[in-house]
Formats: C-alpha cells, structure tokens, sequence
C-alpha cells in the first residue's frame, strides 16, 4: 500500500438555515484531495468565531470548553486514522469517516474467502478439482504479495 498519502484535518462553518446569526461547525477530513465531512453537533455565534484562527474566541467558559471539545474531535479523527493504518487498511477521507463514526464494519478478506471456498467445497468436490483451487489460492497469495506487498486484501 502507498504510505505517499495526504491527510488533511479542519474545521470550518457554515451559516445556520434557520438562524442567519449562528453558525453550524463542521469537521472536513481530506486524503489525496477526497473530501469527507461531518457536523461535530455544535454551534456558534457569529461574532464568536474567529477566522483566522479557526476557533471560537476564548471569551466565556462555553467558548473555551467548545474549542476543548473540537481539538477532542480532531484527535479522535486522528486516531481514527493512526487505526486504520496500523491496521493496514487501505486509508480514505470515508474510511477515517467510518471508524470515527464507529459505523465501518468487519469487511472478509479476498483469501478468507478462498479459504471458506476450500473448506466448504472440499467433500462435494473431486480431490483434483480441489487441487486447482488450492494451487489457486497459492497464486493468488504470492500475486498479493507481490504486487501488494501484502498477504491479505480487504
């Protein structure tokens, strides 16, 4: 997998529908210039955001807990990816979405599949039958490692 990979963390805001003097926050996650992005459930006058800094000016005890509350959020969505990689899954704007989520799921991987194949078909099948599909499974592993540099492929 290429470790070449951008990762890009903000915040940014955008006005209220149903109040033009608040604004929703939301968080945008970018990996190789795909885009996800999520609200964090929070708002905030307008006169309370500040541009540059892309925070809340720190002018009351709500304020500085919702700045606390965004570098939390930031964390976690970095976290979320430290995960992903250390898990060697392959890393998206979406993926990192997901897991932060909690919402991606156990995904079987292409020689679990091979290897459920084998298991299942090896008494309805003639044994040279399932030697090609066992030679099959030999190919695909050494392509994965190959071409992949891996063992296994989601």
């Amino acid at each position: 997998m290429p470790t070449n990979s951008t990762l890009g963390v903000n915040f940014f805001t955008r006005p209220k529908r149903n109040n033009l003097n608040k604004l929703d926050i939301y968080i945008r996650i970018t990996v190789n210039k795909k885009r996800s992005e999520l609200s964090i459930k929070r708002d905030i006058d307008v006169k309370d955001w500040d541009v540059l800094r892309v925070k809340a000016k720190e002018t009351s005890d709500y304020l500085i807990t919702l700045n606390s509350y965004m570098d939390d959020v930031k964390a976690e969505v970095l976290n979320a990816h430290k995960e992903l990689h250390a898990e060697r899954k392959v890393i998206t704007s979406k993926a990192i979405k997901l897991r932060y989520l909690g919402e991606d799921e156990k995904r079987i991987t292409l020689l679990e599949l091979v290897k459920y194949h084998n298991d299942n078909m090896g008494l309805s099948l003639k044994p040279g039958t399932m030697k090609n599909y066992y030679s099959t499974e030999k190919y695909i592993k050494s392509f994965l490692l190959d071409h992949f540099k891996t063992d296994n492929f989601t």
